[in-house]
């Protein structure tokens, strides 16, 4: 849901190239006329409902800033979780040189936040957008992290399985599309109208990209520790749960996210 006053005050901390909170120490300044006719402009994108994100050109995520515009999805809150949820079972593990990969990996935020937590970790970020790809190589190259990201453009792992002939994953990532056709229309604006279809839209029931995610061969990419996770939609956490007990899956857990809601679908072989 929008709010007002705090996009307000990201407009102007934008618009004057300060912090939110240096805005608090000169609540009293005068803007110049140039100052006030850009932020007008860019309180007036905002009530057409393009995304704060969007218009500023940058979305926070686990510690990290990344550039987003209206060819990736911005990067949610509960992502962020999935990513502290995942980190710490690969810390588990007890290897620093990991090979993680991130599918559906948008702006790459997944794939540029692990980076980052694990120093000597190759991440390998798929997606099937050519135009999210662009973004994700941006970041990568603005986060120095170019030579320990891989981005490869194709549908869910085939880039993978065309280059990886035995199992070396320790962890497959993927926050797929989940939103179903009949909840399209009940999004905010926000999201509906300025968003990538393609990287929210799951189908009639939010699930067809994640089904045919886990109709993959990922068990041969996967190394004998590794695992699998799955961020899915409220309502999804049982069906998702199955259609990988079907899949032959055996240790398949859950974990909910601040919501209480079943969020992350973790699976290992």
């Amino acid at each position: 849901m929008p709010e007002p006053q705090t996009d307000a005050e990201w407009l102007l901390a934008h618009t004057l190239k300060v912090s939110r909170t240096a805005l608090k120490f000169n609540y009293d300044r005068v803007l110049a006329e140039e100052e006030r006719h850009a932020y007008e402009q860019l309180v007036l994108k905002r009530a057409e409902r393009i995304p704060l994100a969007y218009i500023i050109g940058e979305q926070p995520f686990c510690d990290l800033v990344l550039k987003v515009d209206g060819r990736v999805m911005i990067p949610r809150q509960e992502t962020e979780h999935l990513v502290e949820i995942v980190a710490e079972r690969l810390k588990r593990m007890g290897n620093e040189h990991l090979m993680i990969a991130d599918i559906g990996t948008g702006s790459g935020a997944i794939a540029l936040a692990l980076a980052v937590k694990f120093e000597k970790a190759t991440v390998f970020g798929v997606d099937i957008s050519i135009d999210a790809l662009e973004v994700a190589e941006k970041n990568a190259k603005r986060l120095g992290l170019t030579k320990r990201c891989v981005f490869l453009h194709g549908d869910l792992t085939e880039p993978l399985e065309a280059i990886f002939q035995s199992p070396v994953f320790d962890a497959i990532v993927a926050n797929l599309p989940y939103v179903a056709d009949g909840e399209w229309e009940r999004l905010e604006p926000e999201v509906r109208c300025h968003e990538p279809e393609i990287a929210l839209k799951g189908g009639s029931d939010g699930l067809s990209v994640i089904s045919r995610f886990i109709q993959r061969p990922l068990q041969r990419l996967l190394a004998p520790h590794g695992f699998i996770a799955l961020e899915v939609g409220a309502g999804q956490g049982l069906k998702v749960q199955n259609l990988l007990r079907q899949r032959g899956w055996r240790q398949v857990t859950v974990e909910r996210d601040f919501g209480g809601i079943e969020r992350f679908i973790f699976a290992q072989r």
